[in-house]
């Protein structure tokens, strides 16, 4: 096995070997997605295949889909609820289908899951299905990355800039904006503040009631806590996949038919059930 690019990393580089499927979960702007790249890198010097399903990278089938843009349009940066549902009731059966059609392989599946919010927040819901089995089971295993309050603002900077480095047209172009980082960020203490998880502040980043609050959420399931306290040793754009690598699309037909699935709820049921997100 590669060795990981942060000493942090160590206990979860001893783990792989042995998962078929890890889920990294988080805010936007805590290293998901390099840690995602890292991950596919690692199971790539071991010889292991991988698959990649994240986010805002997945969105771009549903955001490409004329009757889904027209009907449920970004405003201000952030992604509609009938969206956020519509990618939901497609996350679990693409997990459920990638490990049916990997059996007996050693491939592994790797899924950046946001979840705050309702993005592929699905993935923590006990729900009778295909899916539930693996999820549960001990091959998944579901990565919180929850860095310290310093290496958050200094990744937030980061952010800021490889999103105007980049461009118009990259993956970077597709992340959560400062201030919708910002609003993320402080959505957080209202569920908090339900569940009983008392904050150190009063606004901002928390990364105690942050990591409390997600260990709840994926109580569930089986969970890795990471605690990142420096940036890790890399370069280049942190989507930037090997040759072993692969992305995972929703295809034109799963689209639609989500969008079915959607359309038959109102707007009201739609943020609900965003809104709901972490009651798993």
């Amino acid at each position: 096995m590669k060795s990981p690019p942060a000493p942090y990393l160590q206990d979860l580089w001893s783990r792989i070997a042995g998962l078929r499927c890890v889920v990294v979960v988080g805010l936007p702007g805590t290293g998901k997605s390099l840690l995602v790249r890292e991950i596919a890198a690692a199971a790539s010097a071991d010889g292991r295949p991988s698959t990649v399903i994240q986010w805002d990278v997945s969105r771009e089938s549903w955001d490409n889909h004329p009757s889904a843009a027209a009907a449920y349009p970004e405003i201000d940066g952030i992604t509609h609820e009938g969206i956020r549902t519509a990618m939901g009731t497609w996350i679990r059966k693409a997990v459920s289908d990638w490990y049916a059609q990997h059996a007996e392989g050693n491939d592994l599946l790797i899924v950046e899951a946001p979840h705050i919010g309702g993005r592929f927040s699905e993935l923590a819901h006990v729900i009778d299905d295909a899916a539930e089995p693996s999820l549960r089971g001990p091959g998944t295993l579901f990565v919180i990355v929850a860095p310290t309050k310093d290496l958050q603002l200094t990744l937030k900077s980061q952010r800021a800039a490889d999103m105007e480095s980049q461009g118009e047209g990259s993956y970077e172009s597709n992340n959560a904006s400062p201030d919708l980082l910002d609003e993320l960020t402080n959505s957080l203490r209202g569920p908090a503040q339900e569940l009983g998880i008392v904050s150190t502040s009063s606004t901002g980043y928390d990364p105690e009631l942050y990591a409390h609050l997600m260990q709840h959420v994926l109580r569930h399931r089986n969970i890795h806590l990471l605690r990142p306290d420096r940036l890790m040793e890399v370069t280049g754009s942190v989507y930037s996949l090997g040759d072993k690598s692969s992305r995972l699309w929703a295809t034109e037909e799963q689209v639609q038919r989500s969008l079915g699935v959607v359309e038959s709820m109102s707007q009201q049921e739609l943020v609900r059930h965003t809104n709901d997100w972490y009651r798993s």
